[in-house]
């Protein structure tokens, strides 16, 4: 038996337990985005990521916590704890699934993304 099969085990177990509807990669639901590679995650030209409590875009990352459905909607409220060029930031999100990927919604900001699957 693998030595390390515990902690594989343990590993996926977390994963699947903290998985979320959102899961995935996804690029800017836009004309201008066709060429990203899905790929990068976290860089221009490159993918967008969410898994589980972690949310990567565009040279940061958010941890998610506190998640609060949204009442009658495929959404989810979070507090997102984000690191960015060395900077901590806080602030609030709302991930909404759409037929092609997922909406990211803040305080005066929305942002359409496709999925790349």
């Amino acid at each position: 038996m693998n030595r390390f099969a515990p902690f594989i085990a343990l590993f996926v177990a977390t994963g699947a337990a903290n998985a979320t509807p959102y899961d995935g990669l996804y690029r800017p639901d836009a004309q201008w985005a066709e060429t990203w590679d899905c790929k990068t995650i976290g860089l221009d030209g490159g993918a967008m990521s969410i898994a589980g409590d972690v949310y990567t875009s565009v040279e940061n990352q958010c941890t998610l916590t506190n998640p609060t459905a949204i009442r009658d909607m495929d959404a989810t409220l979070y507090d997102a704890e984000c690191s960015a060029e060395g900077d901590d930031y806080f602030y609030r999100l709302m991930i909404l699934k759409t037929d092609t990927g997922v909406t990211i919604i803040s305080n005066g900001y929305a942002a359409a993304w496709k999925s790349c699957q």
